[in-house]
């Protein structure tokens, strides 16, 4: 193993590595760059992660922002090796490597937040695309609509799609502002199926997906019907996984149901509470003597216990509550109660109206209403004749009245109307 390990590392520097570029250009360039890409793209599907790491920073030294809003000879360039370093970071991201083999830049990574390490990449990405001639925020109108798709999926991939959807809406929002940039056609189905396909319906959105589907216009019908017939066939495996997953509630005990119980008549229901009222506990010892204090608080218990003892005076002694005799009498009472309301003859009008005034109209209330109604319209017409000016409606309703010949009772019930209609009026106001 440490024969191993040193060869790579000799073959690494020595063989890999790039080399300044020499007099010929931006083509020597662009031939180095895409050797080492080769190299750098077969290490990583062997998940050599220190070998492509180092490849993908001798690359990034050899591709800086371009200069101005213009198609660059290395755009391609920038574009794969972009693509590559994030898609690297990601998988080491959400994977559990092991730290001690990795570089530092990666180790620093894993100190982040899903959404930290995604604005991150979004930023630095943002960086190398934009010119550098244009002194200004980095943009994502130059932006390829391929690095979008990987920056979008990666944040998908860690479980951050909202940070996803904020990306796509911003590259949406400024697409077409460069035509060297292409932001139309394919490049634009692309990024809107991931949009509105795996995006959106990971936020719960399924129904702002297809109301965005109603207004948009550059798709054709052929293509919004099968992003359309797409989206309904996850909403659905959605909520059957949902329904799979939320837990059943537990049945309750089932109770026992209640014997039903039949009407008894009085003298079945007094024979029944007769029979188990006669099981009274006596006691066997002699009664102990009471002393004057206890046999006074005692005189209802002794009156009781004899009235049990006697038969003869069942009916016409005070029974303790609960015995049958007790129940008895108070059944027997309810039926001549019953009896005597059915033989008596109904009210005459005359009498259900006085007691109707005799029950309503108290001293108490005559003499309230007498203050509401009277007292405080009268008192409201005093101070409002002696505290506060006449306003010009009050001044036209006065010459009216004056003109009218109105007599003071008749003024008395106007004021006594108009303090009531104010007092709702404040009422409903929530004035009062």
């Amino acid at each position: 193993m440490p024969t191993a390990t040193t060869t790579t590392t000799t073959v690494l520097t020595s063989d890999m590595l790039p080399h300044k570029p020499s007099s010929k250009g931006s083509s020597s360039t662009e031939a180095t760059l895409q050797s080492l890409y080769n190299r750098a793209a077969r290490a990583f599907l062997h998940r050599d992660v220190t070998i492509t790491f180092t490849l993908l920073s001798a690359a990034f030294a050899l591709l800086p922002p371009p200069l101005a809003p213009s198609p660059d000879p290395l755009d391609v360039h920038r574009r794969k090796w972009d693509i590559l370093r994030i898609t690297l970071e990601t998988t080491v991201f959400s994977s559990t490597p092991d730290i001690a083999d990795l570089p530092q830049p990666l180790r620093e990574f894993l100190l982040l937040s899903p959404q930290s390490f995604i604005s991150t990449l979004y930023a630095r990405t943002l960086a190398i695309f934009t010119p550098s001639s244009l002194y200004r925020k980095p943009s994502s109108a130059f932006l390829p609509h391929q690095v979008l798709i990987t920056l979008v999926a990666s944040s998908i991939k860690i479980d951050c799609p909202g940070v996803g959807r904020e990306m796509t809406e911003d590259w949406l929002s400024k697409r077409g502002q460069y035509d060297f940039v292409p932001s139309t056609g394919e490049p634009y189905h692309k990024v809107l199926e991931l949009y509105c396909l795996h995006v959106l319906p990971r936020l719960g959105e399924w129904e702002y997906v297809k109301e965005f589907l109603s207004y948009e216009n550059e798709l054709s019908s052929d293509k919004k019907r099968e992003i359309y017939l797409a989206l309904e066939a996850q909403h659905a495996h959605a909520l059957e996984s949902t329904r799979r997953e939320t837990p059943k509630p537990e049945t309750p005990p089932s109770l026992t149901p209640m014997p039903q119980l039949r009407s008894l008549s009085p003298a079945s229901f007094s024979s029944s509470l007769s029979t188990t009222s006669t099981r009274t506990a006596i006691p066997a010892s002699p009664r102990p003597k009471l002393t004057r204090q206890q046999s006074t608080s005692s005189t209802s218990a002794v009156s009781d216990s004899t009235a049990t003892r006697s038969p003869r005076h069942r009916y016409n002694q005070s029974k303790p509550r609960g015995s049958s005799s007790a129940s008895g009498v108070r059944i027997s009472h309810v039926l001549l109660t019953d009896r005597s309301l059915a033989t008596a003859q109904p009210p005459t009008s005359p009498a259900l109206i006085r007691s109707y005034f005799n029950h309503y109209f108290t001293a108490n209330r005559l003499a309230t209403l007498s203050v509401l109604f009277f007292l405080i319209p009268l008192m409201s017409l005093i101070l409002r004749r002696r505290r506060r000016l006449e306003t010009p409606a009050d001044l036209v309703r006065r010459r009216l009245s004056e003109a009218r010949g109105d007599s003071i009772a008749r003024r008395l019930w106007n004021e006594l109307v108009r303090a009531v209609l104010d007092t709702v009026r404040m009422g409903g106001g929530g004035l009062v």
